[in-house]
């Protein structure tokens, strides 16, 4: 090869370099965004600290601006993408992002868009625009729209697109509601060892990273528009374990349980966020590798909280119920009717209804007698209630939250030698609800909606266990119906 020719050759060590380089450069972005909020909320302009904040993202943002005249920045609930390539965080270097997660969540932000014609003046008003809104405590159905309008009527070119929303472009929707709902669901049940450890370690924590998950499902549930993915949750809280994983799905189902009864109270979503905390971390002293053998970890549970984050109203929470939920019934779900009232707390007296639903429904494999069909399940809180082992009201709470038929009940198709598993909230009789058909091996065979009483629960002596096949075709379903 002639030597001019070998001058026009770029090798592939250019390209790896380049790569290198916008990654770096994306890590410093987001670094200097991160810390850029962080500086502007503690000490507001004029600062020496914000100043320099300032001078540092201004220069990184010219990298980004030489090749494209915008480009922008997405959060998906788990990692930052910047234009749709996910940020790289550096191993071995502890740098926290909550700061900018949080500046997202809370303003339901899905991807900023940032336009060339943008100075640094104009994202400092932009931030500052958006911890003004923040301060307000504005509802978080109405936080966008707000934060939008805001920064349209300042002039401001940057752009920003809704939480699990596209605003009509595809191109920024990068995770729908369907998917969040399975993400939020497997990082609780996977997340549970990492808590576990750092807990019983007496080390920080990453409490708002439990705390993102429970506000998730919040928003999940309390979302009443035609997209709604309660049913999904809650289908999702009716798994019997996630890859073996039986005290970590267990503690996220009762915290799922526990905040959908306590929507149904009214209660307001603050407390309800400290009710899902509480319950995600009740069984903490359990052994992770627990199959349901009668365990004694109240008291022991209560010592880890107890000492453990003090001034965090949610880990108080989270210590008491911990140490007070099985003073009423045993582990292996038999009442303890009480002579006298039970110290407790409301919304401990909620989790407890939620962790014996959850308990008796399972089928743990320690366990020698079968599982209670859910719709026994519920007849046998009431039956507790009347004994004084539980508050009637929270019982009440949770068959409102669960319907006639909970999500994950197998059922009896009425005319049919057919079966079906309800996938949906039967709260009334005049609506239909979702359910999936069953062939005689319990394969899943598709979905169908029916009124309730069209619907009948399988005779007394009958059990029957959906195979990891049909709960996972069951679960598909609500992408495949998200996606149309």
């Amino acid at each position: 090869m002639s030597e001019e020719l070998q001058n026009n050759v770029i090798s592939s060590e250019f390209f790896e370099n380049s790569d290198r380089v916008e990654r770096e450069r994306m890590y410093d972005f987001t670094v200097a965004f991160n810390a850029l909020l962080k500086s502007l909320r503690l000490y507001g302009q004029g600062n020496e600290t914000v100043e320099k904040n300032m001078e540092k993202l201004s220069e990184i943002i010219k990298f980004f601006f030489a090749t494209d005249a915008i480009f922008d920045f997405t959060f998906n609930g788990n990692d930052f993408l910047l234009n749709d390539v996910r940020v790289r965080r550096k191993k071995g270097l502890n740098i926290s992002f909550e700061e900018l997660e949080d500046f997202y969540i809370n303003l339901q932000i899905a991807t900023i868009i940032f336009q060339k014609a943008s100075g640094i003046s104009e994202i400092v008003e932009f931030m500052l625009t958006g911890q003004e809104i923040l301060k307000s405590n504005p509802k978080s159905d109405t936080v966008f729209d707000r934060f939008e309008q805001k920064i349209k009527s300042k002039g401001i070119k940057i752009q920003i697109t809704q939480r699990d929303s596209s605003g009509g472009d595809d191109l920024f929707n990068i995770l729908n509601k369907s998917q969040l709902a399975r993400l939020t669901y497997r990082n609780m049940v996977l997340d549970h060892s990492m808590f576990k450890t750092k807990i019983t370690e007496n080390r920080p924590m990453p409490l708002k990273k439990a705390m993102r998950n429970i506000q998730n499902t919040i928003d999940m549930i309390c979302d009443g528009s035609t997209d709604s993915q309660e049913s999904h949750i809650m289908v999702l809280a009716s798994i019997n374990s996630l890859r073996g994983k039986m005290i970590a799905t267990h503690l996220t189902n009762t915290a799922i349980l526990s905040i959908a009864a306590g929507v149904q109270l009214g209660i307001d979503r603050s407390l309800l966020t400290r009710i899902g905390m509480a319950a995600y971390f009740h069984d903490i002293d359990l052994p992770e590798n627990s199959r349901g053998e009668v365990v004694e970890h109240c008291q022991n549970g209560f010592a880890v909280l107890s000492r453990l984050n003090s001034l965090n109203f949610a880990m108080m929470e989270a210590a008491i119920t911990a140490g007070l939920h099985h003073t009423t019934y045993t582990f292996d779900c038999k009442p303890i009717p009480p002579e006298k009232p039970i110290m407790s707390t409301p919304l401990g007296e909620l989790i407890k209804v939620c962790d014996y639903y959850d308990l008796a429904t399972r089928w743990w494999p320690a366990r020698k007698t079968m599982p209670m069909k859910r719709p026994e399940a519920i007849e046998q809180l009431f039956r507790m209630a009347d004994m004084r082992c539980l508050a009637k009201v929270t019982v009440k709470a949770l068959f409102s939250a669960l319907g006639i038929f909970p999500p994950g009940t197998v059922l009896r198709v009425i005319g049919k030698k057919q079966l079906a598993c309800s996938l949906d909230v039967f709260r009334t009789t005049g609506r239909k609800g979702k359910a999936a058909i069953l062939d005689r091996n319990m394969n899943f065979v598709g979905i169908e909606t029916f009124y309730p009483h069209e619907l009948l629960e399988i005779p007394k002596g009958l059990h029957f266990r959906l195979p990891p096949e049909t709960v996972k075709a069951m679960l598909d379903s609500f992408n495949e119906e998200a996606s149309e």
